[in-house]
């Protein structure tokens, strides 16, 4: 716990929000950061110093957690080559659902330009 004036807050937990399949999506981005470390033989202190995070936030993306912050695991997905693999992730049912909308809408202006006032 820690204390914000008066009040005191718990620090919120990954397992109090995070589902199953999130962390276990946590786990594996972390074991694709470790394996692309170790692959390029940097140590993790070389790597947080490349990525400009700290020693302990790398340790924390490479265990999986999933508070340590998206800037921070972008940086680091950079700095192994992982960052192109995130830009070609796509959403085939929102596409879809996005194109149906755009169907849907009337084109061109209303037939309302005939009113003089």
């Amino acid at each position: 716990m820690y204390r914000m004036g008066h009040i005191r807050a718990m620090k919120r937990q990954e397992s109090g929000f995070a589902s199953p399949p999130a962390e276990a999506t946590g786990q594996h981005l972390g074991a694709l950061v470790r394996q692309a470390r170790v692959a390029r033989n940097w140590t993790m202190a070389e790597l947080a110093e490349r990525a400009r995070v700290s020693l302990a936030t790398l340790k924390r993306i490479e265990g999986g957690s999933l508070s340590t912050s998206l800037g921070a695991w972008l940086a680091v997905f950079e700095r192994v080559g992982l960052m192109s693999r995130l830009a070609e992730l796509r959403d085939p049912v929102s596409e879809a659902l996005l194109n149906e909308t755009r169907a849907k809408r009337p084109r061109g202006r209303s037939a309302k330009s005939d009113l003089d006032f």
